[in-house]
């Protein structure tokens, strides 16, 4: 099974600030979406795997902590942001399905920080759970691994 890309979702309009954030994790290999109001960001978090949910406090219809219970039933995380006069904190609600709120705060300049060590742990589990596999330079799988110590010495085999 190959692996999914980690995805965020940011529910609301973004600052620029956090809009750089998302643009450089992209770059990194994660994908983002976004959703404007509460019942499509609802909707996306309920259709697919959707890793990390970023949601401003106040969105077109309600709440960003309203995803709390989609969030804990996916497995996901919810960092909701609450606007502060020239900034905002951003306020861990469901880390990987368990409730954290109250826990822990963190300023913007720690998102991406974050971003990067939820989406890189999900990243580290999933290639746990399915290695790589050696193939011989024919394309034949190397189905009882005996090859696997010699792949990074010889070029005719190849990782997938």
């Amino acid at each position: 099974m190959p692996m999914e890309t980690p995805r965020v979702l940011f529910a609301g309009t973004p600052a620029p600030t956090t809009d750089e954030v998302l643009a450089r994790m992209a770059t990194r290999g994660f994908g983002a979406c976004r959703a404007d109001n509460l019942s499509r960001a609802r909707s996306l978090v309920e259709a697919g795997r959707v890793d990390v949910v970023l949601a401003n406090e106040f969105l077109s219809g309600g709440s960003g902590y309203a995803l709390a219970d989609a969030m804990k039933r996916s497995g996901g995380t919810l960092i909701v942001g609450v606007a502060l006069s020239e900034n905002c904190l951003w306020l861990p609600v469901v880390e990987r399905g368990a409730t954290v709120l109250g826990r822990r705060a963190f300023s913007c300049a720690m998102l991406e920080v974050e971003l990067g060590r939820l989406l890189g742990d999900r990243m580290a589990e999933e290639k746990r759970a399915y290695p790589a596999r050696v193939r011989l330079s024919d394309g034949r799988p190397d189905s009882d691994r005996t090859l696997r110590p010699w792949v990074r010495r010889n070029r005719e085999y190849r990782i997938e």
